[in-house]
């Protein structure tokens, strides 16, 4: 199988917005549109100088040999794409890719997939490798938003976005939260403790411990409804979270008497002192509890 492995930017546009409208003014019109979008995606990465790759559904992959003209590409797109019913979240990330079969394949395409799936209706989303491959200048023109954990990942990515038109690099208000400019107002400093019968791990700020039936994971938790990775503790800008990413769910309760939340892949803030309860109910006879507690230092 004839193969190339190289140095590219990869940009993934998703086009938000198809469902409803397809609901509203019928499938004919509705296709018309998503259509006339795609297309026009499709142009600005080409005379940018992109590759189109392929388009799944209302994705839009492409390759850039330069970061500095996918950096473009995405700006004309997200200017482009700004107003309803039809917007584009987008990913750009960089790093080594395997052309084959008409299509790329590796680590740098699905991570690329998870920043477009978690920015919001008309964000941008960039790794931290794609900034680093940007000249001062491009760098300039996106800022910081966050520590963010993927799925299928251990470690915390830095990722950035567009700064606003104004150039004003301050505060961002998403769905996720609100992201502070972090000069003036760092984050404060806590510990996450989290124990599970003998066992006991705590982690600081850009650190994870994780959780499941493996032994490869800091808390083991040996019961046939547990995940082999069950799920993640992490904190990052000062805040606690719990990713969950199993099969069976985790239970949750943040104080005593609360009833409990129910998460499966998804990820959870973490207030105060409380208990998780991986596949089952904590009420359970079988129930494996784990504590956890956050401390300010």
């Amino acid at each position: 199988m004839d193969q190339e492995r190289l140095l590219a930017a990869v940009l993934l546009a998703d086009v938000v917005g198809s469902v409803p409208l397809y609901e509203r003014i019928g499938d004919d019109a509705a296709l018309r549109q998503v259509s006339d979008c795609l297309d026009a995606i499709r142009a600005i990465v080409a005379q940018h100088g992109g590759d189109f790759i392929y388009s799944k559904g209302d994705d839009v992959l492409s390759l850039f040999e330069s970061s500095e003209a996918a950096l473009r590409a995405v700006c004309q797109i997200s200017h482009q794409l700004s107003k309803e019913p039809l917007i584009a979240r987008i990913g750009l990330h960089f790093g080594a890719v395997i052309r084959a079969r008409g299509a790329v394949f590796g680590d740098v395409v699905n991570v690329t997939a998870r920043l477009s799936a978690t920015a919001n209706p008309g964000e941008v989303l960039i790794s931290q490798s794609f900034f680093e491959a940007l000249s001062a200048r491009s760098r300039s023109t996106l800022r910081l938003l966050d520590k963010m954990a993927f799925k299928g990942k251990q470690e915390l990515f830095d990722v950035y976005t567009l700064r606003s038109d104004d150039g004003v690099p301050s505060t961002h208000v998403a769905s996720r939260g609100t992201f502070v400019d972090r000069r003036t107002a760092p984050p404060p400093q806590i510990n996450l403790v989290i124990r599970y019968e003998d066992q006991l791990r705590s982690c600081g700020n850009n650190e994870l411990v994780t959780i499941g039936r493996s032994p490869e994971c800091d808390i083991v938790v040996q019961r046939p409804w547990v995940s082999r990775h069950h799920a993640t503790f992490n904190i990052s800008n000062g805040k606690a979270r719990l990713v969950e990413r199993s099969s069976s769910g985790t239970f949750v309760s943040m104080r005593p008497g609360q009833e409990e939340v129910f998460v499966r892949r998804e990820d959870i803030l973490l207030f105060g002192s409380g208990v998780i309860s991986p596949g089952r109910r904590s009420s359970l006879g079988d129930a494996q509890i784990v504590h956890y507690e956050i401390i300010s230092v």
